[in-house]
């Protein structure tokens, strides 16, 4: 069985390790939301799709939510000492990254070429990481102040603060990687991402949608837990974030709301065990609901590959 998951950085990184130790590291493609790329010092940057490469490779941060485990920060603050902007965090060995990836960018490939060299030259092997779109897919914002921001702009400069009264979404075209692994794919898993500018910018790009539905199996995990406490800084910023995303699309930071967004791609929802309470009302739109302990992304694997072994009966 082929699986397919949807993802953005933070909830990417910390589910695809163990879903492909579960379902097995040659079945598993991880599609990377690029809504959040930026160009920072001329440099291409790819915040999601590189967290989900360095948790895959094993030199993710995880405490931190993004870049390397035991980064520095020289060149960031000595390009703060010159005056250049310095807001947004690379650090040294991520900085590696970037010039590589930009040199092969130059050189003529493809985002997705460029990402599948890297990647293993980093260390991942057999699982598969592809960008959403090989184009700029850029998610903008557009703040109640009458601000246009970018979305690393409101979310890493700004700290997500400013109030949102519009979310663009790109309608670029997805990466033909992209949509032939959705369309060989046995089951699409939307991760626990932020279901507007991570899941919901992949599948705004043009032909994700409708690839999405050739699979037999459509899952998405719930990214909110109600009734838990935050386990670091980054999830609760991630958290935060989110709401205020939702907040602009007239939606509350509920799992109920975010399944109903769902609704019509989906056949299953992952709910939190400890938010048990919303699962008839998630019932009631059409959807089946498993629970499980999203905080524990081994035990999710489990169930998810539960639900895979079901629907091969």
């Amino acid at each position: 069985m082929q699986v397919a998951l949807l993802a953005g950085g933070l909830g990417g990184a910390r589910l695809a390790p163990a879903l492909s130790e579960a379902v097995g590291r040659e079945r598993l493609t991880v599609i990377a939301n690029v809504g959040d790329d930026l160009e920072w010092m001329g440099l291409r940057v790819c915040p999601d799709l590189d967290s989900i490469v360095y948790a895959l490779a094993g030199s993710w941060d995880r405490e931190r939510g993004w870049g390397r485990v035991g980064e520095t920060f020289r060149v960031r603050d000595a390009l703060g000492a010159l005056g250049a902007p310095s807001w947004f965090g690379v650090g040294d060995g991520d900085l590696s990254l970037h010039l590589a990836r930009s040199l092969l960018l130059g050189s003529g490939k493809s985002l997705g070429e460029a990402t599948r060299n890297l990647s293993r030259r980093l260390g991942v092997r057999g699982v598969l990481v592809v960008p959403a779109s090989d184009r700029w897919a850029q998610t903008r914002f557009v703040t109640r102040d009458g601000r246009r921001l970018a979305f690393q702009e409101w979310y890493v400069r700004e700290h997500a603060r400013p109030r949102i009264r519009r979310v663009v979404l790109s309608r670029a075209a997805a990466s033909r990687a992209a949509l032939g692994v959705l369309r060989r794919a046995d089951a699409v898993v939307l991760g626990p991402s932020n279901p507007v500018t991570s899941i919901g910018a992949i599948l705004a790009l043009r032909g994700v949608v409708a690839a999405v539905r050739r699979a037999k199996l459509r899952i998405a995990i719930s990214p909110v837990v109600r009734r838990r406490p935050w386990r670091s800084a980054s999830v609760a910023h991630h958290a935060r974030a989110r709401a205020r995303v939702l907040e602009a699309e007239g939606q509350r930071d509920r799992a109920v709301a975010i399944a109903a967004r769902y609704a019509d791609l989906v056949d299953w929802f992952v709910l939190d065990e400890a938010d048990e309470a919303e699962a008839s009302a998630i019932r009631r739109i059409g959807l089946q609901v498993v629970l499980a302990d999203l905080l524990d992304e081994e035990r999710l694997s489990r169930t998810l590959l539960a639900l895979l072994r079901r629907s091969q009966r």
